[in-house]
């Protein structure tokens, strides 16, 4: 092999090695902690919008920030706006010359602070949450959880409405509604005699189910008076996202007296009237042999 070719393969050789060097500064994660400076003659006013040296850092979830004054007068680090005031994340107090303040370990966020002495110097922490690998595991999670959502599938059969009977004037009627499936969005409406009782639009049930309430009857529940209730399915899905499934897909319900118990008292009433009657006049309903 020639010197030429040596040369060469050195080289490309020493590009390659600065490339993979320079690569992980470009990606490097930002620090932990912090350390900002005051300006030199930042007690009054000309040093905007660098009072503070970084004026605005970065780090990371638990990270601080140590503040160190090597101005000639005192300040403070307070955490909030001169506006708004402080926000309660730290206050220094006043920082003599060549002293220093750390703040306490912060949560994820934007913290904007000032000098309660000197207002014009303004800054800004922000904290960072970490990058994970996992996240797209999340995301992958979420997107199953979707496909699943969408794959629900719903007939009038699978909405059950249930109304009380035997409501009365003035009273207030119970409505359960129960839709097979989780994230239901629907609609209920009920009326009496042409009147609205109870509308309720864009009901979300986590697990299908609902519990409403009518307004007070102005008449009693009858063949002539019955409650109506419809019910209308709006989709599957979280408020605000689109919604999947049969949407206005409907079922209907109707309360009316409860003839059951009421035909159960009537016919007990006859029985004792048969008997009665029969001990009285000693009738038989056998035939004679």
């Amino acid at each position: 092999m020639n010197n030429k070719t040596v040369s060469s393969l050195f080289v490309l050789f020493a590009i390659v090695s600065i490339g993979m060097t320079a690569a992980p500064s470009a990606f490097a994660e930002h620090s932990m902690n912090a350390t900002v400076e005051n300006a030199q003659g930042s007690s009054t006013p000309g040093c905007e919008p660098d009072c503070f040296i970084p004026a605005t850092v970065t780090i990371g979830v638990g990270g601080q920030v140590t503040f160190s004054n090597n101005d000639a007068a005192a300040h403070t680090s307070t955490a909030g706006t001169p506006a708004d005031g402080p926000s309660g994340a730290w206050d220094s107090s006043l920082v003599m010359m060549n002293s220093a303040y750390t703040t306490p370990a912060l949560d994820a966020g934007e913290y904007p602070y000032f000098c309660m002495v000197h207002p014009w110097m303004t800054g800004l922490v922000i904290v960072e949450e970490e990058s994970h690998d996992d996240h797209g595991d999340e995301h992958a999670e979420e997107a199953e959880d979707h496909s699943e959502m969408e794959m629900q599938t719903l007939t009038a059969a699978d909405i059950s409405i249930d109304v009380a009977d035997g409501a009365t004037a003035g009273e207030q009627v119970a409505i359960d509604v129960t839709i097979s499936g989780e994230h239901v969005n629907y609609d209920i409406v009920a009326t009496q005699n042409g009147e609205t009782i109870l509308d309720e639009s864009d009901n979300h049930s986590h697990d299908g189910t609902g519990s409403h309430t009518t307004s007070a009857l102005s008449a009693d529940a009858s063949d002539d008076s019955p409650i109506d209730v419809t019910v209308t399915f709006q989709g599957f899905g979280m408020p605000g996202d689109d919604k999947t499934g049969p949407i206005g897909l409907t079922n209907t319900a109707q309360a009316v007296p409860e003839f059951g118990a009421i035909a159960a008292v009537i016919l007990a009433v006859a029985i004792v009237s048969i008997i009665a009657v029969s001990a009285k006049s000693r009738l038989s309903f056998m035939p004679r042999i």
